[in-house]
């Protein structure tokens, strides 16, 4: 029977996880910081503030065959002209790329009689960076290049026993995704787009399924899913030409920022 540890577990992701690894025989196994969570797809809950060194060991001590890093954060907050928040910024630094570094390199520690996949939970919006969420298009850059500069190293330091994975999933039906909401004009171009993309986001169900497919598979280190050609051609720009690219945010935050056309609109009264 295979053992299944998942982070982040009481989202819509991770409750999806578990009840797809539940479904197929495995040992699935939640990590919270909610004492009180429970669920009926978990044989059992680990509680710990997934922040510290520690913490990473107690979850790698279970000796997992594939461990979900799927734990995350966004801005529910934002600052009057639209900054981020000092508390929030910090928190979603430790939550969404910090501690999953902590967790790889505590697993390079230890000695696995069996190959581990951790698989981190990353995200399309590590293509470049956004004004419109740039805590979290940052962290979510950092896990990828963490991942992808480390993974080699430690899949052959470890005997090609520990495999770091990441998975970059689109959107997902949640109210989590309308988190770069927060600065988007309501009216304007980019809250429409926004909406399109949510409206027409697979459910936590289908990205788990998607997940598992990918993840049984022999070959294939970073697996994503629906990345708009947009998406692509700003990754493209932001390689080839990052001066540009600023000047494009800048524009963007001009035109579709909810902060900066309220105070047009102050100015013009």
């Amino acid at each position: 029977m295979k053992k299944v540890i998942i982070t982040g577990v009481s989202g819509v992701l991770g409750r999806a996880l578990a009840r797809k690894y539940k479904s197929l025989g495995c040992e699935v196994i939640g990590v919270s910081r909610r004492p009180e969570f429970t669920s009926p797809d978990l044989d059992r809950v680990i509680v710990c503030s997934q922040r510290t060194i520690d913490d990473a060991e107690i979850i790698l001590r279970e000796k997992p065959d594939i461990l979900f890093l799927n734990a995350g954060q966004i801005e529910v907050e934002v600052g009057p002209n639209g900054e981020p928040l000092l508390s929030t910024a910090s928190s979603m630094n430790m939550v969404n790329y910090l501690w999953p570094c902590d967790v790889a390199m505590a697993a390079s520690q230890m000695t696995w009689d069996k190959p581990v996949e951790i698989i981190a939970i990353g995200s399309i919006a590590d293509c470049c960076p956004s004004s419109f969420g740039p805590v979290y298009h940052a962290g979510k850059i950092a896990l990828h290049y963490f991942w992808t500069g480390t993974g080699p190293i430690l899949w052959f330091g470890s005997g090609k026993k520990i495999r770091l994975r990441l998975y970059r999933p689109g959107a997902i039906q949640s109210d989590l995704a309308w988190a770069p909401a927060n600065r988007l004009h309501p009216e304007g171009k980019g809250m429409k787009m926004r909406k399109k993309r949510v409206d027409g986001a697979p459910d936590g169900d289908q990205v788990a399924e998607r997940i598992h497919k990918w993840t049984g598979r022999k070959h294939g280190w970073v697996g994503t899913y629906d990345e708009p050609l947009s998406f692509r051609a700003l990754k493209v720009l932001f390689s080839l030409a990052p001066n540009l690219f600023y000047r494009i945010q800048l524009l963007g935050w001009k035109k579709e920022s909810r902060f900066v056309n309220d105070l047009d609109q102050d100015s013009a009264s």
